[in-house]
């Protein structure tokens, strides 16, 4: 063999270290293995859990799970019934429409309270809805285990994710302040008829139905039908979360910036 294909040939053609290196690596991981083991015997033994990475000596990095947790962890959500205003952002946000908005047991039957209902089959965890909520009502929590044999079992109904809540697991934290560029809900009075149907299914109760001066008419002139009255927002209240722009049936009001 002369030099030059000598200098060319590739260690894994070399039998010697064909042998020698997986043996190498096997011996590496031997002795590692006396100190901490290479494996998680999952579901027995969970990295989440601070008690066993304190005993195997995973230092490095921070747990994810009950404990220290990383702050972006988004895993199963967690709703507080009793806070939420049923705005329906959650759902109006969630890019896989995997978000229902379902009654809840309980309260006034007339006017059932409606919450988020979930469809993890569809969920891509991507966070949107627990942003989008006014309220803070509606978190990410640290739970990861969802396998199920039943694909009825992957939707979680707000009494399920209510339970969630009262667990008290980790959550992430929420996003409380508005952005500077948000816009507001703004009115165009000639098109409102004054009929009430903004402030009535706004859940935050923010809008106010105040009365406007009636002009006079001139004899034989046509007086529209209309109620004289029109909506006043509150912007610290508003959620802007859209109900009253869907509901209002001559589109009077709108997405804009308030000068």
């Amino acid at each position: 063999m002369t030099d030059e294909a000598t200098a060319t040939e590739k260690p894994s053609d070399n039998p010697i270290l064909f042998v020698a290196k997986p043996m190498l690596t096997a011996a590496r991981q031997f002795a590692r293995s006396l100190v901490r083991p290479s494996t998680v015997v999952y579901p027995f033994e969970r990295l989440e859990d601070p008690a066993f990475r304190k005993e195997v000596a995973v230092a490095p990095g921070k747990p994810i799970g009950v404990g220290a947790i990383w702050d972006n962890y988004r895993g199963v959500h967690a709703l507080n019934i009793n806070t939420c205003i049923s705005c329906n952002l959650c759902a109006f946000s969630c890019p896989d429409l995997c978000i229902d908005m379902v009654n809840v047991p309980g309260g006034d039957p007339k006017h059932p309270k409606k919450c988020p209902q979930i469809d993890y089959g569809k969920c891509s965890y991507c966070g949107f809805c627990s942003d989008a909520c006014p309220e803070g009502c509606l978190t990410m929590t640290t739970r990861y285990e969802l396998s199920t044999p039943k694909r009825a079992e992957m939707i979680y109904s707000p009494t399920r994710l209510f339970e969630i809540y009262r667990t008290k697991l980790p959550m992430n934290p929420i996003r409380l302040e508005r952005p500077e560029n948000e816009d507001s809900i703004l009115l165009e009075p000639p098109l409102c008829i004054g009929c009430n149907a903004c402030s009535r299914d706004c859940p935050t109760n923010c809008i106010t139905m105040v009365d406007v001066t009636k002009p006079e008419f001139k004899p034989g002139e046509k007086q529209p039908r209309r109620i004289w009255k029109e909506p006043v927002i509150n912007d610290s209240d508003c959620v802007r979360c859209g109900t009253c722009i869907s509901v209002c049936p001559k589109e009077c009001l709108f997405w804009g910036t308030r000068k």
